[in-house]
């Protein structure tokens, strides 16, 4: 929740560097010319520890990710009004989700949008059964959701945010762990795919992640995700399993309006 201007304060040197590195690629995506330019790089600037050789690297990527598969469009289409209703493969996921996964739900008590998801009430075999296509696109459509809803809370504050993702593990029992497994190798498959590492593409999503009524074998859980999650959103995560602990948690948390 800073100002963008004095991240970009604090590493002026750096930043002017990438921009000069970057100079003939940022005509590539819509997200790399006018105001939303700035908040990108800095989200790439601190995703990659402002370690310019890598930081320009992964910028490039992003922008191949973006032509390879017209994300500009989708893009477009938000700016145009596009609900994540209207999501290709919204439908499907969402009948397995049982509508509990929004990607929009509130906000945090300093105004960075909420992301909710009940995990354990997920209809796992019928997550697993999407056709690759589908999914691959609902998850690319989902993600720019995510960004689009960042870059309009930055172009009204002048503030870098992120979203408060909170997952409810309440109800968890152990014979779902192999159905992370699934997700962990589906994951495997869709970087190579996609011939991406797709989080690489979107750095900084989110600010703060609260896993809540975390069951006594998360960390089996744990292990088996933690390697397909950004380092610096494994760092943001608080787990927490008593119950009257999680209500707090939440309560600090969520603007009650």
């Amino acid at each position: 929740n800073t100002p963008l201007n004095d991240i970009i304060s604090a590493h002026q040197d750096t930043f002017n560097a990438l921009l000069k590195e970057l100079d003939g690629d940022l005509h590539r995506s819509v997200v790399l010319q006018g105001e939303t330019r700035d908040v990108w790089l800095v989200r790439f600037c601190i995703g990659f520890d402002w370690k310019l050789p890598a930081v320009a690297e992964k910028v490039r990527n992003m922008l191949s990710f973006r032509e390879r598969y017209k994300v500009d469009d989708i893009r477009k289409k938000y700016e145009g009004g596009m609900k994540p209703s209207d999501i290709p493969g919204y439908a499907v996921h969402h009948d397995a989700y049982m509508c509990t996964f929004l990607l929009h739900t509130g906000a945090a008590r300093d105004r960075s949008p909420i992301n909710l998801e009940q995990t354990c009430k997920f209809k796992f075999a019928d997550l697993a059964a999407i056709e690759e296509s589908v999914a691959d696109q609902y998850i690319i459509h989902n993600l720019e959701y995510h960004s689009y809803v960042l870059d309009k809370c930055y172009l009204e504050t002048g503030c870098l945010k992120g979203f408060v993702k909170m997952m409810d593990l309440a109800g968890a029992h152990m014979s779902q762990v192999s159905w992370v497994s699934k997700w962990a190798s589906n994951s495997k498959h869709r970087k190579v795919r996609l011939s991406v590492d797709i989080m690489e593409c979107y750095p900084e999503l989110f600010s703060k992640v609260f896993v809540i009524h975390s069951p006594m074998f998360f960390s089996v859980v744990w292990k088996i995700i933690k390697p397909f999650i950004p380092a610096r959103t494994c760092d943001k995560v608080k787990v927490e399993s008593s119950s009257s602990k999680c209500k707090t948690l939440c309560v600090d948390a969520v603007d009650p309006s």
